[in-house]
């Protein structure tokens, strides 16, 4: 791994925890509502409901939008199991969500002591402006951001990858995917980069779209990021 120069961080699940982020955004508005909800059910189901609709567009099978767009689209069809959500703007909802995403612990300040050996990007399906504002609510410093709405291919697609590590530069094998996801990880190895699997305290089970591996040979394994950091060697 000594010829690795980016590290090509994956956020949502992995640096920002959108789980809970998403439960306390619905618990609030519920609550001013008067209504009742189960917070984790819905987080659940905005997650999996959003990533149903990434892959229809990955595949062609739905017109070309952000993640943004994605998530409005999954909150209309969630509508009949949640009433609260006819009683909201839901778009607000969304930016509220999406675009102020807390961190996981330790992270921020993993990512500062990173770039100073590598270059740090992100590689996301989340929206470029949704985790912009996140990053500087949070005081997240990148080198850089890559959204894939800009690249023309979402994640698990083989060409993100390689769009990806190509705008920096680097070759495949010169680049390590960092994720809390195996199936990201997997979809990056079959491109050629390297990978590190950091564990985060929150679960993420959604697997629409990625391939799940039963057995896992990453380069790196992290219980933390405290513990990244230091197999990188910084």
């Amino acid at each position: 791994m000594d010829n690795v120069k980016g590290l090509f961080f994956d956020v949502g699940g992995t640096v920002f925890d959108w789980k809970n982020t998403a439960r306390e955004k619905i618990q609030q508005l519920a609550d001013e509502k008067g209504q009742a909800i189960d917070s984790e059910a819905f987080a659940n189901d905005w997650r999996g409901k959003m990533f149903k609709i990434h892959t229809q567009v990955r595949h062609g099978n739905l017109p070309w939008m952000n993640s943004d767009d994605m998530h409005l689209r999954a909150l209309d069809n969630m509508a009949i199991n949640y009433p609260v959500l006819t009683t909201i703007d839901r778009m607000a909802l969304v930016k509220s969500t999406w675009h102020g995403l807390k961190t996981f612990a330790g992270a921020p300040e993993a990512i500062n002591r990173l770039r100073t050996k590598y270059t740090v990007v992100v590689l996301t399906i989340l929206s470029w402006e949704s985790i912009v504002n996140s990053s500087k609510a949070a005081k997240v410093q990148w080198d850089g951001i890559l959204s894939c709405e800009f690249l023309g291919y979402y994640k698990p697609s083989l060409q993100a990858y390689l769009k990806g590590t190509n705008l920096l530069g680097l070759k495949p094998a010169e680049a390590m995917m960092v994720s809390a996801h195996e199936g990201d990880l997997v979809a990056a190895q079959a491109a050629g980069m390297h990978t590190a699997y950091v564990n985060v305290p929150e679960a993420d089970n959604v697997s629409e779209g990625f391939d799940q591996p039963s057995e896992t040979n990453f380069d790196v394994e992290a219980k933390n990021f405290e513990a990244l950091c230091k197999i990188l060697k910084v």
